[in-house]
């Protein structure tokens, strides 16, 4: 049986890949094709489609990529059907993945949902799980219990971003006067970001700053923001390898999504910072979105722990101020006893690993 990977963003790319790698472990001969980017790429998938820019958040960002994502949408499904049916595994990004396993699952592909879009809620699941997919793994214990009261066939096994930082544990040595930059892995993101980062981080005399780069295309647009308020020689760059930096940085202005729960894994206290286009400002007045936090550490812990400086409140000197009260002292220790409690939130360290035996089982 053939195996397809479906990986909307960065870091469904990275799950993917990692995935991918620990199925080829197992049973070297796997022939895998893969919606995804340059990590499923590099770990052995063939693209149909190539995701990397698909990243979305809001409508405003969505109708931009729409064309894109749609172009690659319709090219996985004439592919799916052109296949023999084998095993669809689904990663996050309900926007196209929804959809798309419906439609695998009509053709007679076995459908393995992979972190399941939501699952992070705590009062509802996604309604069409339990239909659609022939198994789940859940990141969330909560999330399992739902879906199996839905009827899902569904599994927990722990977050897989454990697994995956724990891999890549090298042996970097901490340095005390080094601060970590993660701006994000959308364009909007990060040009939105770096334009209060930037000030914020000049009067730090005595720092260095190194910047988390998901892939190389944005390096010249960061420089260029960074330098105008930074000298060169402070500034380091590091393409692919967000959990290195993390484990070398004292601490890290990040914004929000994904790199906050690496951040906290990593044990790198963090100002959560973002900053919306004038397009997407005007849309969050329209539509209001109602949430207690945005950051993933502070929503499973359901506190804020992690200082959160959203739009306007994300100006140069409140994110300055954060960042110098996380350098020592009480507001430091408390992020780290909270990053530990959050290690026994997001369960075992194999996830990944028993998710790969859990696709086996559905190839064979």
């Amino acid at each position: 049986m053939s195996l397809f990977i479906s990986a909307g963003e960065p870091s469904g790319d990275a799950y993917g890949a990692f995935l991918l790698r620990k199925i080829l472990e197992r049973d070297p001969s796997v022939k895998c094709h893969a919606v995804g980017g340059p990590r499923l790429a590099a770990a052995g998938a063939v693209l149909v489609a190539d995701s990397r820019t698909w990243g979305v958040l809001g409508v405003v960002q969505s109708i931009k990529v729409y064309p894109r994502i749609l172009v690659g949408y319709r090219r996985t499904k004439r592919f799916l059907r052109s296949q023999p049916p084998g095993v669809l595994v689904a990663i996050d990004f309900g926007y196209m993945n929804i959809r798309l396993a419906r439609f695998a699952k009509a053709l007679g592909w076995k459908v393995v949902y992979f972190i399941p879009p939501g699952s992070w809620r705590r009062d509802r699941q996604g309604t069409d799980l339990p239909k659609i997919a022939d198994a789940i793994a859940t990141p969330f214990p909560w999330s399992a219990d739902i879906l199996r009261g839905m009827g899902a066939n569904v599994h927990w096994f722990g977050h897989p971003l454990k697994e995956l930082v724990e891999a890549s544990r090298a042996s970097n040595i901490r340095l005390p006067n080094r601060i970590a930059l993660l701006p994000g892995s959308r364009e909007h993101e990060v040009l939105a970001n770096l334009r209060v980062i930037g000030p914020a981080i000049a009067p730090l005399d005595g720092y260095e700053f190194e910047v988390a780069l998901v892939n190389d295309s944005y390096r010249n647009v960061v420089k260029e923001a960074l330098e105008a308020h930074v000298s060169a020689d402070r500034l380091h760059y590091a393409v692919a390898d967000t959990h290195g930096v993390l484990r070398r940085s004292h601490a890290a202005i990040v914004c929000s999504g994904t790199a906050t729960l690496e951040a906290a894994l990593c044990g790198c206290p963090t100002v959560v910072v973002y900053r919306f286009t004038p397009m997407m400002e005007l849309e969050a007045r329209i539509l209001r979105p109602k949430y207690d936090y945005i950051s993933l550490p502070n929503i499973l812990l359901q506190r804020g722990v992690l200082p959160e400086l959203i739009q306007h409140d994300a100006s140069p000197t409140a994110i300055r101020e954060r960042l110098v009260a996380l350098l020592d002292g009480s507001e430091r220790a408390k992020q780290l006893a909270a990053m530990d409690e959050l290690q026994g939130i997001l369960g075992p360290s194999d996830a990944v690993s028993r998710t790969a035996d859990l696709v086996l089982e559905h190839l064979r």
